[in-house]
């Protein structure tokens, strides 16, 4: 009997599309598997690398800092942590061939953000006491604001105050040449009394000669006056741009204090009619000057040329002689002004503008405590992330997250306040001014501190009648009582915003010497009367005063200089600290080589299991990202 092979060959036909298929699934669930094997391993490796950030910078400062110099070493660590992965992969097989970097974000880069991030992602674990919410972070932000735009124009007014004294001084060379003239003209008058012609000459020439100096000195007091009004004009237009930055008490009081300089410029206009019209007159009488000093000549000549037979003549009439020359002396009218300078004690004012001069002498000198040495640090690199990295990139950070940077700074950089015998020793004046040596950054950083509290402080005596009424007493007394009273506001206002730059003076000494000083002055708060202000002018010493239990301390106030400034310069400035410090133990650490975020494409040869003829192998990539 025949046998058929029908199904024998149906069977196989069968078996072998099941074979296939189940070859087809398995090699499917490989090619999944090795995937999701590639990418936990990419993953993984990824963390290691990560895991070898610079331990030094995290006991420090709590940083997370990968040093890689460039993206080949950054490459390498990976592969070499890819290495036992694909060396265990089995039935995936898979081998190493490349790895590139895709992106490299380091520390420096983006303007600081990252830095802050890392920081902010630290400080939120922390513990505050007192830590304001972002209402009170508003709150604060406009008062520093109020107090630097106060100090601006207190400022710009105390400058003013000096050109009017300035030009009062004019007017006294005007109003002292023009009584030395009255003096030289009843001296020659005197003269003709005497029937003494060639004396009478004489003191002629020296009024005229004092004469000719009224052009000049009418010239120098116009030059004052336009300088003054043209200055005054500059800053109340300035003045518009700082409205936003004042509340409406501090603007009413500041605005009403300032008006004195509007109405002096003002009066001053009447005044000034009155003293150019003087070389006119001037000239009017050197005139009839002339004319009398002819008549003299014409007299003397008569009299020598007297001549009589006449046994009962006298002589010449004397006295109508010279009496014709006191006439026409007599025609001479010497002007005089009916405004008088308005600085009648000029010491007082010296001791005043001697305070405002320590600032720019000797400020360190008054402030900080006796024995005290400063550091002699200095900061300046070429290779700090300040000066390397220029990108120019900003970016906005919110009020709460400035505050968390000023507190971070605190913990972890010291101060002149600190303990330790650092080379640097001044880090958060460095964050603050950024300058090159410890003794700079400290003078910058106390002029700053200064500022704030003097702000602070005129805003306080714009609000108390007592201190205003006691700052107008003793500009009543520089003055004097026949002062023009435009003058008299414009030397109180004067007088308040010294005495607000004395009482910060007194601040800061306390603050340097470990005291509190509080935000917000009160009477009780109050330190310095107006006459240890003169008596700080007069010796240039001031002591503390009693410390303020609820007050701020000097590493608060570095804490608000840094709150409204620039956030990306403030991050470089401590990359600069950073980098300075771990530079001690390794001199070629640069934060500029740390990696905050990378991100890595790898490439491996895998096989297939059953299929892929000649060329059984294939490509597969991977990407893999970490950031700290």
């Amino acid at each position: 009997m025949r046998k058929s092979g029908q199904v024998t060959v149906f069977f196989s036909l069968a078996l072998l599309c099941i074979f296939s298929l189940m070859c087809g699934l398995l090699e499917s669930a490989r090619t999944a598997g090795s995937r999701c094997y590639l990418k936990l391993a990419a993953d993984s490796s990824m963390d290691s690398v990560f895991s070898r950030y610079h331990r030094e910078a995290w006991n420090k400062y709590r940083l997370f800092l990968l040093e890689c110099e460039n993206n080949e070493e950054l490459e390498k660590a990976w592969k070499e942590f890819m290495e036992p992965y694909m060396d265990s992969s089995g039935w995936y097989s898979m081998d190493m061939e490349k790895a590139d970097t895709v992106q490299l974000f380091r520390i420096t880069d983006g303007g600081g953000q990252y830095l802050k991030q890392e920081i902010l992602d630290y400080m939120k674990y922390g513990i505050f006491e007192n830590i304001t919410d972002e209402k009170g972070a508003e709150d604060l932000l406009k008062s520093l604001k109020e107090a630097k735009a106060v100090n601006r124009i207190s400022g710009s007014f105390r400058d003013h105050e000096r050109e009017a004294v300035r030009l009062e001084r004019a007017l006294e060379d005007i109003n002292d040449s023009l009584k030395q003239q009255k003096v030289y003209w009843r001296s020659a008058y005197e003269r003709i009394g005497d029937y003494d012609g060639s004396g009478f000459r004489r003191e002629a020439d020296l009024l005229e000669r004092e004469m000719n100096r009224i052009p000049s000195l009418v010239k120098t007091y116009g030059k004052k006056a336009d300088d003054l009004k043209s200055s005054i004009s500059e800053t109340n237009n300035g003045l518009s741009g700082t409205q936003d930055e004042l509340s409406q008490e501090v603007r009413e009081a500041l605005y009403g204090d300032t008006s004195c300089y509007g109405s002096y410029v003002n009066q001053d206009g009447e005044r000034r009619r009155a003293i150019e019209a003087l070389p006119g007159q001037t000239e009017q009488i050197k005139q009839v000057m002339e004319q009398a000093r002819k008549r003299s000549f014409e007299v003397e000549q008569i009299i020598d040329n007297w001549g009589s037979d006449d046994e009962e003549d006298d002589g010449p009439d004397l006295s109508e002689l010279w009496g014709s020359v006191e006439e026409i002396w007599g025609e001479v009218d010497i002007p005089s002004l009916s405004y008088s300078n308005g600085v009648k004690d000029p010491e007082k004012q010296r001791l005043l503008e001697q305070v405002e001069g320590f600032i720019q002498t000797g400020i360190l000198s008054l402030v900080l405590p006796d024995g005290t040495e400063i550091s002699k640090g200095v900061l300046s690199d070429d290779t700090f992330p300040s000066i390397t990295c220029t990108d120019g990139q900003t970016f906005e950070t919110g009020l709460l997250d400035r505050i968390l940077f000023g507190e971070y700074c605190d913990y972890f950089l010291t101060s002149a306040l600190s303990e330790g015998d650092k080379e640097v020793m001044y880090e958060l004046e460095y964050m603050v001014s950024g300058k090159k040596t410890d003794e700079e950054n400290l003078k910058q950083t106390v002029l700053e501190v200064l500022m704030i509290r003097e702000g602070m402080n005129l805003i306080h005596i714009l609000s108390d009648g007592q201190k205003r009424e006691e700052a107008m007493e003793l500009s009543g007394l520089i003055t004097g009582a026949a002062g023009l009273t435009p003058l008299t506001g414009i030397v109180a206002f004067f007088v308040m915003s010294i005495w607000a730059l004395g009482e910060a003076i007194v601040d800061v000494r306390m603050l340097l010497e470990g005291k509190k000083v509080v935000f917000f002055k009160s009477r009780d708060t109050w330190k310095l009367s107006l006459d240890a202000l003169l008596e700080l002018g007069k010796t240039g010493t001031c002591s503390g005063g009693k410390e303020d239990e609820n007050g701020i301390g000097y590493t608060g106030y570095l804490k608000l200089l840094l709150f409204p400034g620039e956030p990306g310069r403030q991050h470089y400035r401590l990359m600069d600290v950073i980098q300075m410090n771990l530079c001690r133990k390794q001199a070629d650490f640069r934060m500029v080589n740390c990696v905050y975020q990378a991100e890595i494409s790898g490439t491996v040869r895998s096989r297939h299991m059953f299929f892929g003829g000649s060329n059984p192998f294939y490509p597969v990539e991977v990407r893999t990202e970490k950031a700290y």
